[in-house]
């Protein structure tokens, strides 16, 4: 008898383009889903602990509006005699601070942060200023590079009452200003908005009663006793 032929055995077709990526998202669907759940609380958990890091403020009119410097020269350093470049900050409750709402006063303008130890030296000097010259003088402190959280806390164990203090924690407004990275770093600026010293170090008291008279002379306010 012949012999019989064994039936061939038929090849399995290839797997279709892409079917195995396909398996293995299906496989680890539940593992991306708890993923992205996650980083979307951490996500929002950083914006309600610090949400003055958002570059947007309330105005005057409950608007948001965006922080950041208002017309900036990127060419130009800001210096004796030049204005100050105007800028919007928050402040520790989210409000917008605007430098130009200012004018008509003179501002001392310092940046600082938590662990500058000069910026605190300087700070009670600058609070005792702010006391002397309540009606025509704004103490503006800007903290440097940190959330509201951290700033505040800091701030707050110090008694600092008389200082107006904002944030620029995307170092924006610092930027602007053309900062060098040591701190503390201060303009005065007179109640026209022209800068008209500024000071690259900490100071003593007697000195910024002098810069604060020099600036208001400038601005042609003539010069008031301390208190």
């Amino acid at each position: 008898m012949p012999a019989r032929r064994r039936p061939s055995k038929r090849k399995k077709p290839p797997p279709p383009f892409g079917s195995g990526v396909v398996k293995f998202f299906k496989r680890n669907a539940r593992n991306f889903a708890v993923t992205a759940l996650a980083l979307a609380i951490i996500a929002g958990a950083w914006i309600i602990i610090d949400p003055y890091a958002a570059p947007t403020a309330l105005d005057a009119n409950g608007q948001q509006v965006t922080l950041g410097p208002i017309n900036d020269n990127p060419d130009a350093r800001p210096r004796s005699g030049s204005p100050a470049p105007n800028f919007v900050l928050a402040d520790y409750d989210g409000n917008a601070v605007r430098l130009e709402d200012f004018r008509g006063k003179v501002v001392f303008l310092n940046f600082w942060a938590t662990w500058c130890t000069a910026c605190e030296a300087e700070m009670p000097a600058m609070n005792i200023l702010a006391e002397q010259h309540p009606d025509d003088l704004v103490v503006l402190a800007v903290n440097r590079g940190e959330g509201k959280g951290k700033a505040k806390k800091w701030s707050d164990a110090r008694d600092l009452d008389s200082i107006f203090f904002a944030v620029d924690p995307r170092e924006s407004i610092s930027g602007a200003y053309r900062l060098p990275n040591s701190m503390p770093v201060s303009f005065f600026v007179d109640a026209n908005g022209r800068i008209t010293r500024v000071v690259p170090s900490a100071q003593s008291l007697s000195v910024m009663e002098q810069a604060y008279q020099e600036a208001k002379l400038s601005s042609g306010l003539g010069m008031t006793p301390s208190r």
